[in-house]
């Protein structure tokens, strides 16, 4: 992890240089940030991770006699790394101040209104604003002053969070590591200015600020809770380990930007418009070749109230009938047969499986909400997330399971190890687990880059898959091409001591992936940039259209129309309405881009003149099911195409 550190020289600067002697630092004489060149070339060489801007000219006595300096450091230079940082796809990390908040009351959120106290906390807000274009920025608002206290008198009523340099610089390093990003407030509990100054002066004197010529803000006290809610674990970690083989050779080869949590819909626009964002961005692991998201969001917060309902979807419905008649076949499934269903939402497959073959199942799902619909069916549900201390549990009370599946669900898993061990657990000797998962030379070939969200964890092929059944005692049986989900893979497993024989398809499928270059990062890095230029030629289809005055809506509220939307950077300027058939999701919006959900009635009511399949792996289902009431054109957005 390469850091770049501007303003080394300065109070901050000097203070994270003790901490990370191995930040870079350049001097003022070797890269002024007002050159945009010279940061350019100092970046383009250097290729930093993370850039810590903490160059600033924050003396307000002076600005206010010359603002020439704080206006060329703090809003050009500002400006220059910003954009610098934009191109290299680097986080930036911006060091704002305190006084940017407006009225003196304090306690303030980082939602709260901006109003800056002085011409200092005016180019520090500048210089914010160009850190906004930054995909994966984090501006923090802080206040500190040098180690020691060396002042005569304090202010006894005048209220902060700021503190001595060396309590704050640990806190920024920290958070400039973490995956935080958006706005941050940074400091320590609530004090007066004179209590603070005590803590290293023992002689300093109150002075109140009646009683002092110098103009200051009374309460400039920050709410701290989203660094308290972070540091709690409660929502969000970093992920710097491979989950299948422990390696810390991860390499970022996309970056989605910030993006929210996407099947969290909100009841208004604005509340869905503000919603906490969090960086997308896709590692390459260089030992096992496993991509992986670089955070993991806490899964209580995005599978205890689902969305996204398996019923309601016709195509997936016929998959999971085919799926349950070829295992049964393949397999000699029968009514005796015990099956488990991991994350089985609301019951959909179980139900194709106990009507065609009359199998005991019991369905495992932490949605609670879903949970309800499976039982109405019939299907006898644990509103639980998996583990081996559940794995125990049922096999004390149902006992072994001859067949486990897990389908569109092992890619949501932070721990696979413990996930296939608790399988193995539960399994018979001759048991079966199958997966399905979208397949990552699908993924690649055909730049599915809007698959990529926060419960989507991995993005698989066989090789890690192989590497991390190595460690867990169960072998790869078979692996078969699905065409669901636009592109899938079912993969069989069974216990290594199992009598179950290795198919030749399995050696098909790694043979081909080594010749394709699931191996070399290179493959990775440019299909980024396709993704990137496939991104930008869409935004500028709909802002085209747009502007010759077509009115456009989308179909589908999914997951993936999530990415898309919130990565081309499309609201509701652009797209009037989100049309979907789940009864969950109409008459909420979209996360991130506030766009209504609504009834298919609306698009009979309000045509568009182009409609956006944002479910486009289901486009030929969509299309034929709208065909009685639609008649304007579609836009399939993975190839650009309008039909």
């Amino acid at each position: 992890m390469k850091i770049l550190l501007f303003g080394g020289s300065g109070l901050l600067g000097t203070e994270l240089l003790k901490l990370d002697q191995q930040l870079i630092h350049p001097t003022h004489a070797e890269c002024d940030i007002g050159d945009m060149r010279a940061v350019r070339e100092l970046l383009a060489t250097s290729r930093p991770d993370i850039i810590i801007n903490a160059a600033a000219a924050t003396d307000n006595r002076k600005i206010v006699k010359n603002p020439t300096p704080a206006v060329e450091t703090n809003i050009i230079g500002a400006a220059n790394v910003a954009l610098a940082a934009s191109e290299i796809q680097a986080r930036l990390v911006y060091i704002s101040t305190d006084y940017v908040y407006a009225g003196g009351h304090g306690n303030f959120q980082e939602t709260d209104t901006l109003l800056p106290f002085n011409l200092y906390a005016w180019t520090k807000l500048g210089g914010e604003c160009s850190t906004l274009a930054v995909k994966n920025h984090l501006i923090i608002r802080t206040s500190f002053g040098a180690s020691t206290f060396t002042y005569p008198q304090a202010f006894s009523d005048k209220w902060t969070s700021k503190d001595y340099v060396d309590v704050i610089a640990p806190l920024i390093y920290e958070a400039a590591l973490s995956p935080l990003c958006g706005v941050l407030n940074l400091g320590t509990e609530r004090k007066t200015l004179y209590d603070y100054a005590k803590e290293r002066n023992s002689q300093v004197r109150p002075i109140s600020i009646a009683d002092s010529a110098h103009s200051t803000q009374a309460d400039t006290s920050l709410n701290l809770q989203r660094w308290i809610y972070y540091k709690t674990g409660a929502i969000l970690k970093s992920h710097t380990r491979c989950r299948c083989c422990g390696s810390e050779r991860l390499r970022k080869y996309i970056d989605m930007g910030m993006m929210p949590l996407a099947n969290s819909l909100d009841f208004t626009g604005q509340a869905a418009r503000t919603k906490e964002r969090f960086p997308l961005q896709v590692l390459f692991c260089e030992e096992c070749y496993l991509s992986q998201l670089s955070v993991v969001i806490n899964p209580r917060a995005m599978f205890s109230n689902y969305t996204y309902r398996s019923g309601i979807n016709h195509g997936y419905i016929i998959h999971c009938q085919q799926m349950a008649a070829e295992l049964q076949q393949q397999y000699h499934l029968t009514a005796d047969s015990f099956h488990v269903d991991i994350a089985g939402n609301d019951g959909t497959l179980l139900k194709q499986f106990k009507q065609a073959i009359g199998l005991r199942v019991l369905n495992v799902d932490p949605a609670a909400n879903l949970v309800a619909i499976a039982e109405s069916e019939g299907i006898e549900s644990l509103v639980d997330f998996w583990s081996l201390y559940l794995a125990d549990k049922i096999t004390q009370t149902h006992g072994q399971a001859d067949l486990i599946t897990a389908t569109n669900v092992f890619a949501h898993v932070d721990n696979v190890y413990d996930f296939m061990i608790a399988a193995h657990r539960l399994l018979k000797p001759d048991g079966l687990l199958v997966l399905e998962f979208p397949y990552l030379v699908d993924f690649i070939t055909a730049a599915e880059f809007d698959t990529i969200y926060f419960e989507h964890l991995s993005y698989f092929s066989i090789l890690p898959l192989h590497r991390l059944c190595s460690t867990t005692g169960m072998k790869i049986i078979n692996v078969e091409k699905q065409n669901i989900h636009g592109g899938t893979v079912r993969v069989t497993l069974a216990p290594n001591a199992s009598a179950h024989e290795v198919n030749a398809n399995v050696s098909r499928f790694i043979e081909t992936e080594q010749e394709l270059g699931v191996g070399r990062f290179e493959w990775y890095a440019d299909w980024a940039n396709r993704v990137q230029t496939l991104i930008a030629k869409f935004a500028e289809q709909l802002v085209d259209l747009k502007m010759a005055g077509k009115h456009i809506a989308a179909f589908a509220a999914s997951a993936k129309g999530n990415t898309l939307l919130n990565s081309a950077r499309i609201g509701t300027d652009i797209v009037d309405y989100i049309v979907d058939e789940t009864p969950e999701k109409i008459g909420r919006f979209s996360p991130g881009t506030g766009i209504p959900i609504v009834h298919k009635q609306t698009l009979i009511k309000h045509q568009p003149d182009y409609l956006v399949i944002l479910s486009w792996n289901f486009a030929e289902e969509i299309i034929a099911k709208l065909a009685p009431i639609y008649h304007g054109q579609y836009i399939i957005p993975t190839d650009g195409s309008t039909t």
